[in-house]
């Protein structure tokens, strides 16, 4: 049975370690072991800018990392084991939420910590599934979102293809200690850093932060061909939120894929109560275009406007 280890964090921190809120981002949530109802108060989001620093560690990064084969496509990326133990080594400041999630046992954190730093079952059965889907052809010139991205595989994926790429995690530590450094892997290793960093500014963009404001912070910027988001929709309190920014950034005649497992114990939510929440929407619909039933249930929905 697949199950989140679920926790709301009690212990306040001392206001300089605070990530950067808002007044306007408080949530309400019940916290189950007391019954006292606390404010979730969400990130803001922020773009994150790639830098030299991964690129100062990539010789250490190839040493640690995965050859992954999907399709005719190559992707390398940063084994979970090498980088938990190099984040509690060196990550002190820049892995705050990370490591809170390593020292409380715990994939989920409500409003701190959502679980980016692993690579859930679900990115897999849509990356097969984009190999088997979608032709070489399809990626050129196309905008891509990888939305809740962690690790970014199915992005890498995106952009190895030919595809200009944003990526976003809730989480500012996933997205430098993680996500960023895989995307370094993935460049055309025969280049000059300098030559590196320039192809990750012109093909790809870094967003961190809640959807909400995710959807708020790029407004004016072009939206997408195709999001991509894999176990996101555990959470029934955020689906809502999942959904305006699907509406908020696809283009007109864009797709949505949503890979996720039946049901997650622990904290709700699941596929079939998703397609129920999205048959209430007046833009959008849903259809299941690939199942697995072994083991724990999944799925993939493809979602597009009416």
């Amino acid at each position: 049975m697949f199950k989140f280890n679920f926790d709301v964090e009690n212990e306040e921190e001392p206001e300089a370690a605070k990530s950067p809120f808002t007044e306007n981002s408080v949530q309400k949530a019940e916290q189950e072991d007391s019954g006292i109802v606390k404010d979730i108060v969400w990130y803001e989001a922020e773009q994150i800018k790639p830098n030299k620093t991964a690129l100062s560690r990539l010789d250490l990064y190839e040493l640690n990392a995965k050859d992954l084969k999907v399709g005719n496509t190559d992707i390398r990326h940063l084994i979970a084991g090498f980088l938990l133990e190099d984040i509690k080594l060196h990550g002190e400041l820049e892995s705050r939420d990370i490591r809170k999630s390593e020292e409380s046992h715990s994939d989920l954190i409500t409003g701190v910590y959502e679980g980016g730093a692993k690579i859930w079952e679900c990115t897999d059965d849509l990356l097969l599934y984009l190999s088997e889907n979608y032709e070489d052809s399809y990626w050129k010139d196309k905008r891509v979102l990888d939305l809740g991205c962690g690790s970014g595989l199915l992005g890498i994926y995106a952009l190895q293809c030919g595809a200009k790429v944003d990526f976003q995690d809730y989480n500012k530590d996933v997205l430098e200690q993680i996500t960023i450094p895989n995307v370094m892997l993935n460049v055309q290793a025969d280049l000059s850093d300098d030559d590196k960093l320039a192809f990750v500014e012109d093909n790809t963009s870094f967003y961190s932060g809640d959807w909400s404001h995710f959807a708020q912070l790029t407004l004016d910027t072009e939206k997408y061909d195709l999001i991509l988001t894999s176990e996101t929709i555990y959470n029934i309190e955020n689906q809502q939120k999942l959904l305006d920014t699907f509406s908020s950034r696809l283009k007109a005649d864009g797709t949505v894929l949503v890979a996720g497992k039946s049901h997650y114990f622990g904290v709700g939510g699941g596929l079939e109560q998703f397609v129920d929440v999205i048959k209430q929407e007046t833009t959008l619909v849903s259809e299941n275009v690939w199942q697995a039933d072994e083991n724990v249930k999944r799925g993939i929905l493809k979602i597009k406007f009416k």
